[in-house]
This record gives structure tokens, C-alpha cells and sequence, in this order.
């Protein structure tokens, strides 16, 4: 997948600026590469002989092991298809057993009585005359190949690791755990998140033919100089197909996510599968008034998206530019208490009032300002990372409350005006602050403008270290470069970070 990305980045940068990119992310030299190849094959080579195909040794941190190589990936049909193992074995011994959750996106636990723990253990060894089966311990760390282990004492963690030409996409934290009937589960820590966290999208198709007459229509109609140009630059709606692989990254990355809403102009991509019951496409006239449609503007769909009908008490806001970039918890963003977390950027909002010069994002930071020093009595200074913000329903709700006629202007303005607030984005966070519902939070975060001449390198660096929590890939202007060569970097980036179609891609397992 890297190699794929390095033909379409090499005509991007000057040479020596491309060998040193290379020379980084690779990391190893093509000798000490090939070594490697033969140290894997030849640990494996005895236990590979018997398994079923499409095995593979691969590097972890803990050392080789055998991982499933997988065509598609969900963490969630990870976790169940370890359980199934575990399943399977129970069934095949005999022996009665209850199936239930460990807790969101950490796998499921089968229990049994004592006494038929250890048929389950020997039909458990039985397949592992065919599969890679690997046991972990209580906390969760791998302790080898099951066919050669005589598990002993309980609870024990059954699974297998899965990947895709090389990487690890799933192993022990999605363990089956396998324990007696009436051992409790401990209760979850006080920092744990347990309540459930759904995601809402933002998405519109700039390449509708029908949006694309409604919209120049609208602006049409919009008096000169009364609001900034870039309130609807062509970048803004251009698709590089982010939503795809945004989606895969909460497949990879987080399985604790409870149900994801797509908010739309009544558009759905060609390749979204609509009958996976954890996305729920939502119309801007469910959530919209009828007066207040078409819209164009952001501000003024991120104001109603507390009006999702469904939408869980705690939830994170993403662009379809924004990406899990590893695998993280709920509580990255949330407190165990409820309390949501906000992520501050160390760019100041300007001083002064606003004016149509001013670009979008700062003239709505400075009316956030104005209604926060108006509540509060007290100012603010910088703005937000451009992550996912976690949100509250009942902040949003209060904001509409407290700010009526601020926020129905926003809702009712086609485009970015001057006069707009930015809600979930920015104003919800001081405002929860202010109300006691929000604290500050850190994450590690990288932001990439793919539109800058060392965007490439920048790529390659996150591709190499995949050690962002959350990164966004923005499109501010026009780019130095042609479109379609910017359209190929960005696509073979994207393809080589999540390789693999997840659960929500239409298209055969």
C-alpha cells in the first residue's frame, strides 16, 4: 500500500526531499527487510504446515505472530467472530453457556459452569489443530499459540489476530473471554465512559448536478459584498471520498461507537450500505423548518444537528475530513461523569468586531466571543482544533434557549454570513464550560492542508507513525498542484492507511 502511495508522491517533491521521505518511512534497509522475511517464515513454518489458508506471520510489538490475513474489517465482527470461536467450542462439547458483552467495543465473554470449562478447553484445542488461536491472560496480553498451551486456570481470552499485507488490525483487545457462570464482571472504573456515544456526520455531494443549480441559484440571489467569498469557495464541497474511509477508521478504531447519523442534503453515496442498522442517513427536512431550505451553510446545519431524531445524550460532531488514526476510547472524549472534553487550538481568534472581510470561521468565533462575554461575562481567546468534538444534547438545546435569535438567524442563512454562530464546533464548548458540562482535554492530533507543497511529506510521516489519536485532512484553497494529482495523493494516502472496505461499504465479504 505504501509502495502504491510512493509512485503518485514522487512527482510531487524534488528528489532529495523524496529519498529522505522514503528513507523515513521505511525505516529499514531492503537487506535487514528480506533477513526479517526469513526470520517470520521460519519460526512459522511448522505450526503454518497444518492451518487453514490465509495465514501470515507477521511483527508486533510482543513478536511474529500468525495473523488472519481479512479482505474486510470491523472491530465489531472481530470481536464476534472471536466469540463465535468460543461458541463453537461450547456447542461442540455440550455444554451450556450465556453469551453477553465485557463492555462497548471491548469484545463479548462466554460463560459456562465449571465443570464444562474444560470440554470447552479441549474442543478449543481441537480447532486449533486448524486456526491461529492465541489465549491471553486477565490483562489482556497474549501468551501464545493456544494448540500449545494447556489452559488451566480461568478466565482465559481466546482470539485471533487479523490483518491486512502486514498490519495488525485487531488481536487480544477484542478477545472472547471464557469464564465460570457467576463470576461478576468488576464494575467499570469511575473514569470509564459507559454510557453510549454515537457520531454525527456532516456530508454533501458538490458534485450533484440538482444541488449544484440550487445552490447557484441561491447565491444568485445573495447581495454583493455582503458576505466573504470564501463562505462558499469550491474547495469547500469538493469530495476526495473522505466519508469512505472516515467511516473505516471508526471500523478499525472504535467499536464503542453506538450508532452513526449521516446529516444530508437528501443525498446518500452510491457505495454506502443503508441497511447497516448502526447508520441512519438523516434529511436536512427532518431536523430543518421548511422556510430555512436549501442551505449551504455549515453553521447553520451544525445548529440543528441536536435535532436528530434519536440522537444519544452524548455524541461526537466530524467532518467527513476527520479520522480515527488509532485505536481510542470513549473517554478520549468524554469523562466517565458525562462531562465532554474540548481540545483547544493555539490559533487566537482575531480582536474586533465583524465584517464580511473577515473569513468565516473568525467572524463566527468573534460573535461566539461577543454572546460569551454578554452570558458569562467573560472573554475568550482561541479557537478549536478541527477534530471531533464531543457533544452534549442538553447543551445544544440550552444554547437554542439562551440564544434564540442568534441561532435562528444562523439556521435561516443559506450561506456563511457575518452574523453567524458556530455551535458544535466551537461555541458549545465555552458555553459547556461556563455551564459546568465541558472541560478542557488533550489529544494527540495532526492536521494536514493538502493543499500546501509539503503535504506529501507530511502524509507520509503519518502513514509511517499512524500514532495521531485523530488527524483531519483540510482542503483550504486552491491547490499548487493539479487537482488530479492532488485526488490520487490524497486517494492512495487513505488507501494504504485503511486498506480494507469496513462494514459500512457496500460490495461482497
Amino acid at each position: 500500500m505504501i509502495a502504491g502511495m510512493k509512485g503518485k508522491v514522487a512527482r510531487l517533491l524534488p528528489q532529495p526531499v523524496l529519498q529522505a521521505a522514503f528513507d523515513v518511512i521505511e525505516g529499514r534497509t531492503a537487506a535487514q527487510r528480506a533477513v526479517a522475511g526469513r526470520i517470520d517464515k521460519a519460526r512459522t513454518h511448522g505450526v503454518r504446515a497444518n492451518l487453514e489458508p490465509g495465514y501470515v506471520p507477521v511483527r508486533t510489538a510482543g513478536g511474529t505472530v500468525l495473523a488472519r490475513q481479512v479482505r474486510r474489517f470491523s472491530a465489531v465482527a472481530a470481536a464476534q467472530e472471536n466469540a463465535a470461536l468460543a461458541v463453537a467450542a461450547a456447542e461442540s462439547a455440550g455444554v451450556a453457556y450465556r453469551l453477553e458483552p465485557k463492555a462497548p467495543g471491548r469484545g463479548l465473554r462466554l460463560v459456562a459452569a465449571a465443570e464444562g470449562l474444560p470440554l470447552i478447553a479441549r474442543e478449543l484445542r481441537q480447532l486449533a489443530e486448524t486456526r491461529a488461536l492465541y489465549l491471553g491472560g486477565r490483562d489482556g496480553t497474549p501468551a501464545g499459540l493456544l494448540r500449545s498451551a494447556r489452559p488451566d486456570s480461568w478466565p482465559l481470552d481466546v482470539f485471533e489476530y487479523r490483518c491486512v499485507d502486514g498490519l495488525v488490525l485487531s488481536g487480544s483487545e477484542l478477545a472472547c473471554r471464557i469464564g465460570p457462570t457467576g463470576e461478576a464482571l468488576p464494575p467499570a472504573g469511575m473514569d470509564e465512559v459507559i454510557d453510549p456515544v454515537d457520531i454525527v456526520y456532516t456530508w454533501v455531494d458538490g458534485e450533484d448536478p440538482r444541488w449544484a443549480r440550487e445552490r447557484e441559484a441561491a447565491w444568485a440571489r445573495i447581495h454583493p459584498g455582503t458576505v466573504n467569498p470564501h463562505a462558499a469557495n469550491p474547495e469547500r464541497y469538493r469530495s476526495h471520498d473522505e466519508l469512505r474511509y472516515s467511516l473505516r477508521s471508526i471500523d478499525y478504531y472504535a467499536p464503542w461507537v453506538n450508532r452513526i447519523f449521516l446529516v444530508t442534503a437528501g443525498q446518500v453515496p452510491h457505495w454506502l450500505d443503508t441497511g447497516n442498522p448502526r447508520i441512519t442517513v438523516v434529511d436536512h427536512r427532518e431536523i430543518f423548518p421548511a422556510e430555512a431550505l436549501p442551505t449551504f451553510n455549515s453553521h447553520a446545519i451544525e445548529a440543528r444537528l441536536h435535532r436528530v431524531p434519536g440522537l444519544s445524550e452524548h455524541f461526537l460532531y466530524l467532518n467527513d475530513d476527520v479520522f480515527f488514526g488509532r485505536r481510542v476510547g470513549p473517554e478520549r472524549f468524554f469523562h466517565g461523569n458525562g462531562l465532554a472534553k474540548f481540545f483547544l487550538s493555539e490559533q487566537r481568534i482575531p480582536a474586533g468586531g465583524t465584517s464580511a472581510a473577515d473569513l468565516p470561521v473568525d467572524s463566527a468565533a468573534k460573535r461566539n466571543r461577543a454572546l460569551l462575554e454578554e452570558r458569562f461575562g467573560r472573554t475568550v481567546s482561541y479557537k478549536f482544533k478541527h477534530a471531533a468534538h464531543a457533544q452534549r444534547v442538553s447543551t445544544l438545546q440550552r444554547i437554542e434557549q439562551d440564544f434564540p435569535s442568534d441561532h435562528a438567524r444562523t439556521t435561516r442563512s443559506p450561506f456563511r454570513s457575518p452574523e453567524d454562530i458556530s455551535i458544535p464546533s466551537s461555541l458549545a464548548h465555552y458555553y459547556g464550560y461556563g455551564i459546568g458540562a465541558a472541560v478542557p482535554g488533550t489529544i494527540d492530533y495532526r492536521f494536514c492542508d493538502i493543499t500546501e507543497p509539503s503535504a506529501p511529506v507530511k502524509l507520509l510521516r503519518l502513514l509511517r507513525n499512524r500514532d495521531a489519536d485523530v488527524f483531519c485532512l483540510n482542503e483550504t484553497g486552491p491547490a499548487d498542484v493539479p487537482a488530479e494529482r492532488q485526488d490520487a495523493m490524497l486517494h492512495d494516502f487513505l488507501e494504504a492507511y485503511f486498506p480494507v472496505p469496513g462494514s459500512f461499504e457496500l460490495g461482497e465479504e
